[in-house]
């Protein structure tokens, strides 16, 4: 089943028809019924619940920067965070937009979205500049939960942590998830 799974989602994201097989498998997850395919960041969402092995950088490559965003906001919402794309506060005098922020009863996950091919040396300006709004959003962010960690996803495979922000593949978000009750100590967690 993961196998029909893994050749239904790749073939979407790609803009191949589907073939047989792969509509029933669809069909029998819910995820297409008479003719109507579920959104694809859904579809990348459920085929990794499901233990589908997916290279999500290669498949993000191919989907647009809201769809990249949509896919974070599935995973967070499949680890227990509640999740929101395209947040606007007003910041005293200065109005920021944060991408994607997650909130569960001990962290808000505050995430800047670059859907670039490569980051180079513009991680350091991206981080910057992201701390820089959550710096002047804090009492606001802070209201939603009592730990702030920023956080920067990306499609590259470029992987660290830039002034003690993670910088990650989306690739690895899920361990992230998995692992951030263990990082405090690697991780810049503002309270």
């Amino acid at each position: 089943m993961t196998s029909c799974i893994k050749r239904a989602v790749e073939d979407v994201i790609e803009g191949k028809p589907l073939d047989d097989e792969e509509r029933s498998c669809l069909e029998e997850l819910g995820l297409y019924r008479d003719g109507l395919l579920a959104p694809r960041p859904y579809l990348v969402f459920k085929a990794l619940e499901l233990g589908t092995p997916l290279d999500l950088s290669k498949i993000s490559k191919s989907l647009s920067w809201q769809e990249f965003e949509e896919i974070i906001l599935y995973i967070l919402e499949g680890w227990g965070f509640s999740a929101s794309r395209d947040v606007r506060l007003q910041c005293g005098n200065r109005r920021a937009e944060f991408d994607v922020i997650a909130r569960s009863d001990r962290y808000l996950v505050v995430i800047e979205a670059k859907r670039w091919k490569y980051g180079g040396s513009r991680w350091n300006e991206v981080v910057r500049d992201h701390l820089e709004k959550i710096r002047t959003c804090l009492p606001q962010l802070k209201s939603l939960a009592p730990r702030v960690i920023p956080v920067v996803i990306t499609l590259t495979s470029f992987n660290a942590v830039v002034s003690g922000v993670p910088v990650l593949s989306i690739s690895l978000l899920a361990d992230f998830l998995r692992n951030i009750d263990n990082l405090g100590d690697q991780i810049l967690i503002l309270t």
